[in-house]
């Protein structure tokens, strides 16, 4: 390895001590900068390589060489100063450019986001503005569909009273009608005082009056079937209180089958129905005093002056036979005239007692309150689900108790004698001369004995062996009696 000499000398210190910067001169005269102390000895020769300038030089010597130390130390420094100034302006000069540039993109930038940013303002305005539009619309459709509702409603309300309305409109009529028919019948009978009916009731044909009797009776028995219904499809029936029906009226109890037993069923429903319409009838007959108990004082009346004519023609003296023949015809008169007026709807108002106010008729009051009792009763023993056949069914109440009453209460005693009525014993023999029911002619056992009497036998000296019969006797017989 060759060995080369350097002159190394400090030259310059800087007197800011966090600020080291020393200036070497080495002998092939290449000034450098260390800026720190790693450096300073990466770049410094080695130690046999160099020597030190020595310090025993006379004064002016040293002055000169410090004084050329401070000069190229200075020289040193205002060229790196103006090196790095150039340097500086140029980055600057790029720094400005760039900068521009920047701000030229941040404009353009900001410009587009402005844009950007008015064009989605507007759109979500016109959407906001839209959407309030629409919310008002619906609010419009609902307000209208609400009004329509409430409008609907009031109509059906007024449909409903209308409809009322009408079906009282309805029964006005239909009771003007009859009223009209009654009328024009009762017209008939005064101008043709011996009328048919009344030649064939209260004379002697009794042909005439049986046969009349049959018809009605056996249109009464259609209505009471028709009012228990066939015990089919729709209708449930309560057969415990159906077996208390049974025991009620004394019929053999067993097990009950609503399919198997339907005829005994129809026919214990039957006879309770007729004994509850005796019920009212007898209840009604023994009230008076008020404006819709006419047919009771009438009755009683009959029953008072007839009384008195009977007395009349046994205490007074005298040949006539119309005296004696009084009590009979007045008894004829007033039932013939009982069984053509009486429960028929009223003329006036009931509710003030203010009869003869021709513009105002409504039902009797005894039909208007038992048909609703014999309907809660009925409803009670079968059930109908079926609405319509249900309202059918109803209707028929107060028709049947008109009808059982104008029987059993007046047209009876209309033919002299008076008619009568009886009911069948339980365990009766059976006898088809005044007999008959819905299983009798299929059971061609002659050894037959009576389990119910659902319609009673209607005739003359019903206890004697010279009875005249009416009308059978209506029973049912176990098909199983030996």
């Amino acid at each position: 390895m060759t060995n080369k000499r350097y002159n190394y000398e400090k030259i310059f210190t800087t007197s800011n001590e966090n600020d080291i910067q020393d200036i070497y001169q080495l002998s092939n005269n290449n000034n450098f900068s260390l800026e720190n102390e790693n450096n300073i000895y990466s770049e410094m020769p080695i130690p046999t390589e160099m020597y030190y300038i020595s310090q025993n030089n006379d004064d002016d010597d040293d002055r000169k060489n410090k004084n050329n130390y401070n000069q190229k130390s200075f020289t040193i420094l205002n060229n790196n100063n103006n090196n790095n100034n150039n340097n500086n302006n140029e980055e600057i000069q790029l720094f400005d450019i760039e900068k521009k540039k920047l701000q030229d993109d941040i404009n353009k930038y900001f410009y587009q986001y402005n844009s950007l940013y008015y064009k989605l303002q507007e759109k979500f305005i016109d959407l906001t503005n839209k959407n309030i539009n629409q919310q008002n619309k619906i609010d419009s459709q609902k307000k209208l569909i609400n009004q329509l509702k409430y409008k609907l409603q009031n109509l059906e309300k007024e449909k409903n009273k209308l409809d009322n309305e009408n079906n009282n409109l309805y029964q006005k009529n239909l009771n003007l009608e009859n009223q009209m028919k009654i009328f024009q019948q009762n017209d008939s009978l005064v101008i043709n005082s011996n009328t048919t009916i009344i030649q064939s009731e209260i004379g002697d044909d009794d042909q005439n009056y049986i046969v009349n009797l049959n018809n009605n009776i056996s249109e009464l028995n259609d209505k009471i079937r028709k009012y228990i219904t066939n015990l089919k499809q729709d209708v449930v029936v309560n057969m415990k209180q159906v077996k208390n029906l049974l025991s009620l009226y004394k019929c053999p109890i067993k097990t009950l089958n609503q399919k198997d037993d339907r005829l005994l069923i129809q026919a214990v429903l039957q006879r309770h129905i007729i004994e509850k319409i005796f019920d009212y009838a007898k209840h009604y007959f023994q009230s008076t005093g008020k404006h819709y108990h006419l047919e009771a004082d009438i009755i009683k009346s009959e029953s008072a002056l007839s009384s008195l004519l009977t007395y009349a023609s046994k205490c007074r003296v005298g040949n006539d036979e119309v005296t004696l023949t009084a009590s009979t015809k007045l008894r004829q008169q007033i039932y013939s005239i009982l069984n053509n007026r009486g429960f028929s709807d009223i003329i006036g108002d009931a509710i003030h007692e203010r009869p003869f106010i021709v513009d105002t008729i409504h039902e009797h009051p005894f039909i208007a309150y038992y048909k609703n009792q014999l309907n809660d009763i009925m409803n009670e023993l079968r059930i109908i689900n079926d609405i319509q056949k249900k309202s059918a069914s109803e209707n028929l109440a107060a028709t049947i108790i008109r009808d059982v009453v104008k029987i059993f209460w007046f047209r009876l005693k209309v033919q002299e004698p008076a008619v009568q009525y009886l009911w069948i014993q339980n365990n009766t023999k059976v006898d088809k001369t005044f007999m008959e029911g819905n299983n009798l002619d299929d059971n061609g056992n002659l050894n037959l004995f009576v389990d119910l009497c659902y319609f009673p036998l209607i005739g003359r000296n019903l206890s004697s062996n010279n009875r005249k019969i009416y009308f059978p006797a209506k029973v049912y017989v176990n098909p199983t009696t030996n």
